[in-house]
């Protein structure tokens, strides 16, 4: 967790680096004003913010993250956790995926998304709209290649590699339950939304379970499939050509179509899913590793961030 905390903050650190040099650059006319309040240059500002993190992320990890077994899984020698499982062969990934079980992954995704929309539409009907401050800064800012390149694919990898290529394969030796589990709490927390966070959340542990059971490289092609395909061309295109009341269908719509397809695909696996839970249990008083400074200031502070953002954005 220290280790992703100061990801974290690498990302911060990049983030004003390139605003500093943007800020030169605009001097000169090289950056026009975007729409809105968000300039065309925020997408350079993010791939150089995640570039540092990525770098610093690289250099504290290379000799896991240049292997084979990283990427595409397989038996490995386990480097972190207790002293006592250290050097021990063990395996992260490594099964072989299947098109329809990677269909039934893209189902539960949307049926995280659709939930998470519906509820969002439930509270807007009672008078309380739920903003995400996230996603409507991507709306407004997503009208650039470099934009583009970090939400589509740049992002989705890094995010990957940090969150369920490290962490979650450092916490691997004390159960995967628990290394899954933290790992997606992490990630929701990491996007410092309360809206977004609860999706990235929940879409956290269908990507913790992927990347355990089959491999990094699969858990980044569902990243960037909901990323670049399902959030991005796909709705990009669909909220150009509908009117506000098309829009607004086509997203009760397509959230029912996620919400119902998990409920039958829970339905025909969950005693499966229930068993892989059983097997997988982790030690007693592992989850006191909660306790650690790391953590707790991890969770602190990004949840005081979404919380701060979430106000702000409902009173302006």
């Amino acid at each position: 967790m220290g280790l992703t905390f100061a990801y974290e903050g690498m990302m911060y650190a990049g983030a004003i680096i390139a605003s500093g040099i943007v800020a030169m650059a605009a001097a000169t006319g090289l950056f026009a004003s975007g729409r809105g309040t968000y300039s065309s240059s925020d997408g350079i500002i993010s791939l150089i913010s995640v570039a540092v993190a990525f770098g610093f992320l690289l250099l504290m990890r290379r000799r896991d993250i240049l292997t084979r077994e990283f990427w595409l899984g397989g038996p490995h020698l386990d480097t972190y956790g207790e002293p006592n499982q250290r050097g021990r062969v063990s395996r992260y990934g490594g099964g072989r995926m299947r098109p329809q079980w990677f269909l039934v992954f893209i189902v539960l995704g949307l049926g995280v998304q659709g939930s998470v929309s519906l509820v969002q539409m439930l509270l807007s009907m009672g008078g309380v709209d739920l903003v995400s401050p996230t996603s409507e800064s991507i709306n407004e800012s997503a009208v650039t290649v470099s934009m583009w390149l970090y939400i589509g694919l740049v992002g989705p990898i890094c995010e990957e590699v940090m969150f369920r290529g490290v962490l979650m394969k450092e916490l691997k030796p004390l159960g995967k339950n628990f290394a899954i589990f933290t790992s997606a709490l992490a990630f929701g927390l990491f996007h410092d939304d309360v809206v977004q966070g609860t999706f990235a959340f929940l879409f956290g542990l269908i990507l913790g379970f992927v990347a355990m059971e089959y491999s990094l490289v699969w858990s980044i092609a569902l990243h960037i499939f909901n990323n670049a395909i399902l959030s991005g061309v796909i709705d990009t295109l669909l909220a150009g050509r509908l009117s506000d009341s098309g829009y607004l269908m086509y997203s009760i719509v397509l959230a029912l179509i996620g919400v119902i397809g998990s409920a039958i695909v829970l339905a025909l696996y969950g005693r499966s899913l229930a068993q892989y839970r059983r097997e997988n249990r982790s030690i007693p008083d592992t989850y006191a590793g909660w306790t650690s400074p790391a953590f707790i200031a991890f969770v602190v502070l990004n949840a005081v961030v979404a919380i701060a953002s979430l106000i702000a954005a409902m009173v302006g």
